[in-house]
């Protein structure tokens, strides 16, 4: 359910009263509801706490938050949640990469304004690597087409699914997550091929498919790279 913009995670349960809650690093907003809740009762509950929510958004957008990068030598950044020390290499006449050495991400570059650039390419293709054979794992699993993966910074989701496109995008920081998280974003993600909203199905499907995926939820929104 979208609220003002806002997209609202629903969850029914077998539960007497409506549950809303707004989770970091993303402001993720989640309500519980009983079963025979309507979504126009829901709308209501949600509008009725608008401005308590947009406050606790604010809140969690800023909660565990690593600063700002510079992208210089000597800063941390990760990789499949391992903690790495950035390490810029200034080589006017060598070719530009990005690779791991021990306990150092290299970036070997040109030009010290290109590091960032570098580093997103190089997540990129990192995931490249990484989400599509598992989306193809998910979608055999629950049987449906294969969609068409993109990868893209996103400022509010771990990614996000067009259903009548057929189309999955992920957000670059996933490659910093571990391959677990990474897992369950895919997995979420190829389910709202089958079933569109967070609705009682959706949930099913989930935790038969993946039964520890709300501990992994709460891992992946934890932990701020």
């Amino acid at each position: 359910m979208v609220v003002n913009g806002i997209d609202i995670e629903i969850e029914y349960k077998n539960i007497k009263h409506i549950h809303l809650s707004v989770y970091p690093p993303n402001g993720r907003v989640h309500v519980s509801a009983p079963y025979e809740t309507s979504e126009k009762h829901l709308r209501f509950f949600v509008l009725s706490r608008w401005i308590w929510i947009i406050e606790k958004r604010k809140e969690a957008m800023t909660h565990n938050i690593q600063p700002k990068r510079d992208f210089v030598s000597g800063e941390c950044h990760y990789y499949k949640g391992q903690a790495y020390r950035l390490r810029v290499d200034h080589e006017p006449n060598e070719r530009q990469k990005v690779f791991i050495e021990g306990d150092y991400l290299v970036v070997r570059c040109r030009n010290r304004e290109n590091v960032e650039d570098l580093l997103k390419e190089w997540y990129r293709e990192r995931l490249k690597e990484t989400c599509p054979a598992l989306v193809e794992e998910w979608v055999k699993k629950i049987n449906v087409s294969m969609p068409a993966v993109e990868f893209l910074s996103m400022p509010l989701r771990w990614g996000s699914c067009n259903q009548k496109k057929q189309k999955i995008i992920f957000n670059l920081e996933l490659a910093k997550k571990p391959q677990e998280c990474i897992e369950y974003v895919v997995a979420h993600e190829v389910l709202h091929l089958v079933e569109h909203n967070h609705t009682p199905r959706f949930f099913r499907l989930l935790q038969t498919n993946l039964p520890n995926w709300e501990s992994l939820q709460n891992q992946l929104n934890e932990l701020a790279f």
